[in-house]
């Protein structure tokens, strides 16, 4: 971390203000820091007199804001890391951390958490899953939706016996090494269709263009080019991919759309593959929640929610060990997966929106990993009902977060606890 030099006196903070960029102790503290770093952490030097002596009164203050700061940061649980990056226009780009850690890996390689064969928790718990399960449309089949799907057997293994297939994956390469590996039994998925948005969260096929002379930074989910329209620029994710799996005397379809799960609404669903009213009867996730960090789980669980009709269920795969012996650390790729517990499971689908059954429990051998080297891992199979109709079946509202991600919190919280002290020592030092 870099080193922070010593604050300056809040007297000469304040004569600060009549520059361009106003300046707060918070703010001076916060632009010294580097932004997501795991290993990094606020510090509080001790705060100098205009002449360059001390105020014993200032020293005492300062002593007491820094235990009030750091009991408050204590109690308002910092994340234990940025996980995910944030683009120049504001937003957050998830994908180009999978896409450079699990899936920078040499071609004909495949990524730790993929299976080279079917999930034998989804081929022994396929049958009580969808069990009375009737589709949304008669005479249509069963819709699954597939999260984080990379390039699972799962999918065309669904197809085959007798359910329409959506997964939703960001990184291009697992998509492509998808089509390669499963030509022989998906067909037509041979090229994307782009999605751009419309009115009102409307979603349809199409590229979207917005023409500009010259470049005018990067854009999420757009490129800049010289296109058919002219120069500007123009809609390339998300995108979809539709093709057609056999099942015995008729075909089922199996789309995928590229890009971020979390962008994905109904709305997306609806216009960009078979699912029409853009709610899946079911879901599998194995290997998705586990993957994304503990701070985003509400929001995952909340968008999955919205693409889950009432009575839908998910078939759950998820690890179960203690995290504390396999910490995150920048330096490796070790979690994910992330611990989920049964507690965890409860508290993000809750009673009153939800029902939870525990199909099987049984200790996973990931020894072969070397950061779960003598860790006792449990791989425990739910099965997740969504209750009744409408309303959002997402997590309860009793962390407080609100949807509010933590990393935003902390911040917040750590902004008002220093604000606040800096004002109370300025009035003291005005005295």
């Amino acid at each position: 971390m870099r080193s922070l030099r010593p604050l300056r006196s809040l007297r000469s903070l304040r004569s600060s203000a009549t520059s361009a960029t106003p300046l707060t102790p918070a703010s001076v503290l916060l632009a010294q820091r580097p932004a997501c770093d795991p290993d990094s952490a606020l510090a509080l030097p001790g705060r100098q007199h205009d002449h360059g002596k001390e105020r014993p009164q200032g020293a005492a203050l300062f002593g007491f804001v820094g235990a009030a700061g750091a009991v408050a940061l204590a109690l308002l649980q910092p994340p234990v890391q940025c996980y995910f990056e944030e683009n120049p226009d504001g937003s957050t780009d998830r994908i180009k951390r999978w896409a450079t850690r699990s899936w920078a890996i040499p071609a004909g390689q495949a990524p730790r958490f993929h299976l080279k064969a079917v999930n034998p928790m989804l081929e022994k718990h396929l049958a009580r899953w969808s069990k009375g399960m009737s589709p949304a449309e008669e005479g249509s089949a069963l819709s699954v939706l597939v999260p984080l799907c990379g390039k699972t057997f799962d999918m065309p293994f669904l197809c085959e016996n007798g359910y329409g297939v959506v997964g939703v994956e960001g990184v291009p390469r697992a998509i492509m090494e998808f089509r390669a590996e499963h030509r022989m039994r998906v067909k037509g998925f041979k090229s994307r269709d782009i999605l751009s948005p419309g009115e009102k969260g409307s979603w349809e096929k199409g590229v979207s263009f917005g023409p500009s002379d010259q470049f005018a930074g990067s854009r999420f989910g757009q490129v800049f080019k010289k296109g058919e329209q002219g120069i500007g620029y123009y809609r390339d994710k998300p995108a979809v991919w539709s093709g057609k799996v056999n099942a015995g005397k008729k075909s089922l379809p199996l789309h995928v759309i590229e890009g971020d799960m979390f962008d994905v609404t109904p709305q997306m669903i609806s216009a960009a593959t078979f699912v029409k009213d853009g709610r899946f009867d079911l879901a599998f996730d194995r290997g998705s929640l586990v993957a994304i960090p503990p701070e985003s789980r509400e929001q995952y669980v909340s968008t999955l929610s919205q693409l889950i009709r009432p009575g839908g269920r998910i078939l759950l795969v998820a690890l179960d060990y203690d995290q504390e012996k396999v910490p995150y650390n920048s330096k490796r790729n070790a979690p994910p997966p992330f611990s989920v517990t049964g507690e965890h499971v409860r508290a993000l689908f809750p009673a009153g929106a939800w029902s939870v059954e525990v199909l099987e429990d049984h200790v996973e051998d990931m020894s072969s990993q070397p950061a779960f080297k003598d860790v006792k891992v449990r791989e425990v199979v739910y099965l997740i009902e969504k209750r009744g109709r409408g309303g959002s079946g997402g997590p309860t509202a009793s962390s407080g977060q609100g949807g509010i991600p933590p990393c935003v919190l902390w911040l917040g919280g750590a902004v008002a606890v220093l604000g606040g002290a800096a004002a109370w020592i300025f009035a003291g030092s005005r005295q």
